[in-house]
């Protein structure tokens, strides 16, 4: 029983002064290593909003290629302008809405009008909804709502989303997009793009005034003389 207590007596243990020498150390290195993933996090979402904005602008510009050889395309024109939001909410349902302050506002937008349309093959509307589980029948005469299924098909799973898409002359010059929100209040504006470059949120590219992830296509640097992530 006596060399039993010698023994513990003989254990050593942590003194103070070297458990708060530890946790000074754990302190520093998180001080350290939390921004930096913080800011991987931050990259990496950046990155994949990016990548969905070309996908959007690639899928809207398929669509016109498709429309435009049936007839009902984009006018293939420098004063054919439009801008479009896309939205879809929670539940997975699709909303367009073509025209002036949509999505990218622009000046002298022409909306639906930058469009040719035919009756019974492809109309193009102010305005399409659209929801998983639903016959297509109801698309077949709208262009819009049949840009809406296409981009439903090509993002299937996506939810409580929205973008923002700038058309001239038959092609998609700029799309903006966000996970952050479904209803597409995002700071990126049109004078943006056109400048080249966005002031974001003054800190980091890809993160707008309001705190949203937002992905560009093209993709969008800082402003110059603001700091860059």
């Amino acid at each position: 029983m006596i060399k039993y207590f010698q023994k513990l007596k003989a254990k050593k243990g942590f003194t103070l002064v070297e458990l708060i020498v530890v946790i000074a150390i754990i302190g520093v290195l998180a001080a350290i290593l939390i921004p930096t993933m913080l800011n991987y996090v931050t990259s990496s979402r950046v990155t994949s909003a990016d990548t969905t904005a070309s996908e959007i602008k690639k899928t809207i510009d398929n669509f016109l290629t498709e429309a435009d050889t049936l007839g009902y395309g984009m006018l293939l024109s420098s004063s054919a302008k439009c801008s479009v939001k896309g939205e879809c909410d929670s539940s997975g349902k699709w909303t367009l809405t073509i025209g002036a302050g949509a999505g990218l506002t622009s000046d002298g937008t022409t909306g639906i009008a930058a469009f040719k349309t035919k009756k019974g093959i492809g109309e193009w509307k102010a305005s399409a909804s659209i929801e998983h589980g639903k016959t297509r029948v109801d698309a077949k005469d709208d262009a819009t709502a049949q840009l809406a299924w296409k981009l439903m098909d090509a993002f299937p799973d996506v939810k409580g989303v929205s973008f923002g898409a700038y058309l001239e002359g038959g092609k998609t010059m700029y799309v903006a997009y966000t996970a952050d929100s479904d209803k597409a209040d995002f700071s990126v504006e049109l004078k943006d793009f056109k400048a080249g470059s966005s002031e974001w949120n003054k800190a980091t590219a890809g993160v707008d005034s309001k705190g949203y992830i937002v992905g560009t296509a093209p993709k969008l640097p800082i402003s110059t003389g603001t700091k860059t992530s």
